[in-house]
């Protein structure tokens, strides 16, 4: 009896070690659709962002608009305020809570974010692509 019930708090211990790994870590490509009056509806249509190493990648009708650097540490994620791209904004980082549930992903903000366009964007629900 004892050995089943070391056995159960054992694979309880992976369980939960396993839940934390997952929600520290995003990877793959995900889309949402925006419609928002922000910057004149020029956000308006279809984006993906492709998280990969500590990276991510935003495209806007296929076209690659930002790169940068992303840091997780549990639930929240911080844009670095140093990305790259035609639609880059380097006013300074955001940072946000994320949830993951099977495919769907959303991001809360925490605090303000500098950047509208960014800020505009993670305010779509997310589903993953790839």
């Amino acid at each position: 009896m004892k050995r089943f019930a070391i056995a159960g708090s054992v694979i309880a211990a992976l369980g939960l070690c396993s839940v934390a790994l997952a929600a520290s870590t995003l990877s793959g490509t995900y889309k949402t659709k925006i419609h928002s009056t922000a910057l004149g509806g020029a956000l308006n249509g279809t984006w993906t962002i492709k998280f990969k190493n500590g990276s991510y990648t935003v495209t806007d009708k296929g076209a690659v608009v930002v790169q940068g650097k992303d840091k997780i540490k549990g639930t929240k994620i911080t844009f670095n305020g140093k990305s790259s791209g035609p639609d880059a904004c380097n006013k300074g980082s955001g940072t946000y809570k994320f949830k993951l549930k099977g495919s769907k992903l959303t991001f809360t903000t925490v605090g303000s974010d500098p950047c509208v366009g960014r800020a505009t964007i993670l305010t779509g629900k997310f589903t993953k692509v790839g």
